[in-house]
């Protein structure tokens, strides 16, 4: 089976399943996390006053300025690692040239994928084409659109 799972979450394996739950699941914390502190000042300097205590007990606009200078300077040391390290990678392979691959033929694509020869030179011909697969992922038809 091919570890390439295109639109078949059946075919993933429990552990898949569970990373990908338990990443979405992290991500969307982290994002909640990082927006209510914006939505608060959002709405307290929009003029909603309920929140003026929870304003002064994060030490108000003093605390808010140092916060935003850390916020600051945190993005642009960020910015600039990434920039040494995309100028580090592009220096290292500077001289790497993209290598082109040989062709493959349409008797080597219908051996690998188990496709007839005509069913084959049909598709290549029509501009668009569905591909049905089974449940082990494997070409089962190919119809062209006419």
């Amino acid at each position: 089976m091919s570890d390439l799972i295109i639109n078949v979450p059946h075919l993933q394996s429990v552990q898949q399943r569970l990373g990908s739950w338990v990443v979405a699941v992290v991500c969307w914390l982290l994002w909640v996390y990082f927006l209510v502190p914006i939505v608060t000042l959002t709405v307290w300097l929009l003029g909603v006053r309920q929140l003026t205590q929870e304003i002064r007990w994060f030490g108000g606009y003093k605390s808010l300025m140092e916060l935003l200078e850390l916020y600051g300077e945190t993005i642009l040391v960020i910015a600039l690692l990434w920039l040494c390290w995309t100028a580090l990678i592009a220096w290292l392979h500077r001289g790497d040239a993209a290598v082109a691959l040989p062709p493959v033929s349409k008797a080597d694509l219908c051996q690998s994928y188990g496709v007839d020869m005509a069913e084959l030179t049909r598709c290549q011909a029509s501009r668009r084409i569905t591909v049905h697969f089974d449940e082990q992922g494997h070409i089962v038809h190919m119809e062209p659109d006419t």
